[in-house]
C-alpha cells in the first residue's frame, strides 16, 4: 500500500476515535444514571486500546502492546467489580394530582411495592460478608 495512502487512512481513523472519545466523554459527564456512565466508560477503555492500536500501526513499534494488555486487563477488572457492587439508581418519587384518583392508586401501589423491595432487601443489608 502506497505510504501515503496509509497515513491518510491511520489519521482519518485516529479522527474517529478523538471524536468518539469525545461523545463518550460527553456521555459519561451527563449520563442520568450511573449505567450510562458505565457503558461510557467502557466504551472510552476500548476506544483507548483502539486508539494504541492506531498507533502501533502507524509507528511500527510493538512496545505499546504492553500497555494495551494492561488497560485491557484493568478494563474486565474494573467493570466486574463495578457490576458486583453496583447499588441500583433511586427513581424519582411520581407527583400525585389530588383531582386524579387512579394517581393516587398508582401512588399508593408503588409505595406499597417499594416498601416490599426495601424489607426483601433488609438481609442484605444486614449482612457483613458479600461474598
Amino acid at each position: 500500500m502506497d505510504p501515503q495512502i496509509y497515513t491518510t487512512l491511520l489519521g482519518v481513523a485516529a479522527g474517529i476515535y478523538f471524536i468518539a472519545a469525545l461523545t463518550a466523554l460527553g456521555r459519561l459527564l451527563a449520563g442520568p444514571n450511573s449505567m450510562d456512565r458505565l457503558v461510557s466508560l467502557e466504551s472510552m477503555i476500548a476506544m483507548s486500546q483502539g486508539m494504541l492500536a492506531a498507533y502501533i500501526a502507524w509507528s511500527m513499534d510493538t512496545s505499546v502492546a504492553y500497555a494495551m494488555l494492561v488497560i485491557a486487563l484493568l478494563g474486565f477488572i474494573s467493570s466486574l467489580s463495578v457490576a458486583r457492587f453496583r447499588v441500583p439508581d433511586k427513581r424519582p418519587k411520581a407527583t400525585v394530582r389530588a383531582s386524579s384518583r387512579e394517581a393516587t392508586r398508582e401512588a399508593s401501589r408503588d409505595a406499597a411495592q417499594e416498601a416490599a423491595r426495601q424489607e426483601d432487601l433488609k438481609h442484605v443489608d444486614q449482612k457483613e460478608d458479600h461474598f
